[in-house]
């Protein structure tokens, strides 16, 4: 009875693994760590890592299906809000989302900087690549949302008309250098609730200028 309490509350190892991999990745960047340096902490040998996972790019395709599965979450409905206020609720929850998952916002700026649509581990994660993911795989939904919400803040007279794409490409990378740019230490440490807000009144002032119908006033 007592290994059977012990099973039901501790993480599976191959879970303590990709969290482990998440905590480098954040402190060390992509590809600054080894598979020994995932199993010490632990208190696990190499070996032990290689029953779950055949080398360390598999450990990587993991972590990137944890980013994938929750970047695919990103930008749901706000039913009973307006067209504004829901994007600057979804823009929140998207800031959160890398603050929150330094390792998310290291993959994905690796990612960009890998020619052919991104690099392997993710493309695996996602099924292919950016362009693959705007019509099929698991990040279409996530693209719909946005245009969807693009869509109804253009109906109402809130937003300009520009290409879902087009903003998605400037609060994504906007976002990450802000992440990184001068130095990285937002990333290195896990931010105040001060510096989030901080940062989600950052983009949401970029987006809504971007978008103001008027380009002397920006949506409020």
């Amino acid at each position: 009875m007592p290994a059977a309490r012990h099973r039901a509350t501790a993480a599976p190892t191959r879970e303590r693994i990709v969290t482990q991999a998440e905590r480098l990745i954040a402190a060390k960047g992509v590809y600054g760590f080894t598979l020994r340096d995932i199993a010490a902490p632990l208190g696990v040998q190499v070996p032990a890592i290689y029953k779950h996972y055949k080398s360390r790019d598999d450990v990587l395709i993991e972590v990137s299906r944890r980013y994938i599965g929750q970047l695919a979450t990103q930008f749901a409905p706000r039913p009973g809000l307006a067209p504004a206020a829901a994007l600057r609720s979804a823009l929140k929850d998207f800031v959160d989302l890398m603050m929150l998952n330094p390792a998310y916002a290291r993959l994905a700026l690796v990612d960009f900087a890998t020619p052919g649509g991104g690099m392997e581990y993710v493309k695996l994660a996602a099924g292919g690549s950016f362009q693959d993911n705007f019509m099929g795989g698991p990040l279409a939904a996530m693209h719909r949302r946005l245009q969807a919400l693009l869509a109804d803040g253009i109906r109402a007279g809130a937003f300009r008309r520009v290409a879902a794409t087009d903003l998605y490409r400037l609060v994504k990378a906007a976002l990450l250098i802000r992440l990184v740019f001068p130095d990285d230490a937002p990333l290195a440490r896990r931010p105040s609730a001060a510096e989030v807000r901080a940062a989600q009144r950052w983009l949401w002032d970029i987006a809504s200028r971007y978008l103001a119908p008027d380009a002397r006033r920006a949506v409020r």
